[in-house]
């Protein structure tokens, strides 16, 4: 994964830091990093192993946790836009 980079764009750090002071209150904060790297590591050893969706935007469902990671490939690696309760209402 070193020479690949994942960036994030600011509305997925707004959600990824509510995701970790909430998965933090109901104990499950370790489980669920967890479960987000692994798809992580996924994404970047294989980008294109998931189908575009919408937008050349690309998602990956998390295994444990309802939540799915949408992101596109850029040449410096993965562009993560949204990291998405699929309960959420939009």
């Amino acid at each position: 994964m070193a020479d690949k980079a994942i960036k994030f764009t600011e509305e997925a750090r707004i959600e990824f830091h509510k995701l970790k002071c909430y998965m933090a209150f109901i104990g499950k904060e370790e489980e669920f990093w967890n479960d987000l790297e692994k798809q992580l590591n996924l994404i970047v050893n294989y980008p294109e192993a998931f189908q575009v969706r919408y937008k050349n935007i690309r998602i990956v469902v998390l295994e444990r946790f309802n939540y799915t990671l949408h992101y596109v490939i850029k040449p410096y690696g993965i562009l993560v836009y949204r990291l998405l309760n699929q309960k959420q209402n939009f």
